[in-house]
């Protein structure tokens, strides 16, 4: 009877179901906090690297991006979503960059406009160019479709 009872309550752990995405921005987009609660959902499961949780940034006077990720070293980092219309990679690369001072990480989804025909391809070859270009503040980019697949996701 004891390692019955025992096994209950091991399984309904505070630690096991995880708080819920929270999204500290009331005037958050439908898309930012779809986004959001996908990226959480990854982080909390292991799917997003060096991530442990994604809450919604409160708005504010300055430019910082759309969310926070909390890192495995407990560190905050800012990120930004980027819905880009174009189906030309190569007009989307300068648009993050243009995301230099407002996030470290930006978060590309593919699906608006033309910019769902982009392939992995093409979207892992622009990611990777944004990461590699020097002069600017973006560390990471994490291409997206709405289906919530990460395409690649380029430290």
């Amino acid at each position: 009877p004891s390692p019955k009872s025992a096994s209950p309550p091991a399984e309904s752990e505070p630690s096991a179901p995880r708080r819920p995405y929270v999204n500290n921005n009331p005037k958050a987009t439908p898309d930012e906090r779809r986004v959001g609660q996908m990226l959480d959902q990854k982080a909390k499961s292991g799917q997003l690297p060096g991530v442990k949780e994604v809450f919604g940034a409160p708005e504010s006077d300055v430019r910082s991006g759309d969310y926070r990720f909390v890192n495995d070293d407990s560190s905050v980092t800012s990120a930004d979503l980027y819905q880009p219309e174009s189906g030309n990679p190569r007009c989307i690369g300068p648009n993050i960059i243009e995301k230099s001072g407002q996030a470290e990480t930006v978060i590309v989804e593919l699906g608006k406009g033309k910019s769902g025909g982009i392939s992995d391809a093409d979207a892992t070859q622009m990611a990777k160019g944004v990461v590699q270009t020097p002069g600017h503040s973006i560390k990471r980019v994490i291409v997206t479709r709405p289906d919530g697949s990460i395409i690649t996701d380029q430290p």
